[in-house]
């Protein structure tokens, strides 16, 4: 496959249209478990997620990691939505790493179901930074964060962003209930921090460090 071929492929896949993270969980088995081979910072909230990866990204890269970084769109090429060490995949590293995920994708699909692009695309990027040697890698939800396939994830490190009102008609129209789909990348034995919310969100993101015993900073508008 060209590259062209490539993200045709990916945007041609035709799966259900709700997530479904056995699906994942089951591509990601096929593929040997990348994203259990590096470390990872996840980033979930409504605003401000891409420029908090980014930023992340730099201080890891900066002190010396091998750093990953998964975020989504891209602004000018798709290729931007994977890089290492602040490089985009390559066209040829891309194309190999969907060949990778489409031959897992069928061994899987009489089981499972045909994926969905989102999965292939997290999938290559999961593959690509452990074929790679990456030591961390700072991921990006797509939507919302429970439901996410992006929450596969056992992050050392969680961040959550400004909550707003988003994808209502997935994540519902109440902001509690954003909130709490946002909260639920939180992970037992990782650290959270969280951007200043508003007290309803503030009280849904408390409870769910309470559930897990994470440690957490929560940043009041004056330290910012």
């Amino acid at each position: 496959m060209g590259t062209e071929k490539t993200i045709g492929y990916i945007y041609g896949l035709r799966g259900e249209p709700r997530p479904d993270q056995e699906r994942f969980k089951a591509l990601l088995s096929a593929l040997g478990d990348p994203h259990r081979a590096f470390c990872s910072v996840h980033v979930a909230g409504t605003n401000g997620k891409g420029s908090t990866c980014a930023f992340l990204a730099s201080i890891l890269a900066a002190h010396g990691k091998k750093t990953g970084l998964y975020t989504s769109p891209y602004l000018e090429r798709f290729n931007e939505r994977m890089q290492i060490g602040g490089a985009p995949i390559g066209d040829d590293e891309l194309t190999r790493a969907v060949e990778r995920v489409r031959a897992a994708a069928e061994a899987i699909e009489s089981a499972h179901g045909a994926i969905r692009p989102y999965e292939a695309i997290t999938a290559a990027a999961f593959w690509w930074f452990a074929r790679n040697g990456v030591e961390t890698a700072v991921i990006e939800t797509g939507v919302g964060g429970a439901g996410d396939a992006t929450n596969v994830l056992c992050p050392s490190h969680v961040a959550i962003t400004s909550i707003s009102h988003d994808h209502t008609r997935r994540l519902g129209s109440r902001i509690e209930d954003i909130a709490r789909e946002k909260a639920g990348i939180i992970k037992r034995g990782a650290f959270v921090a969280v951007h200043p919310q508003e007290k309803t969100v503030e009280d849904v993101l408390m409870g769910r460090v309470g559930q897990t015993g994470c440690r957490a900073h929560f940043i009041r508008p004056h330290d910012v």
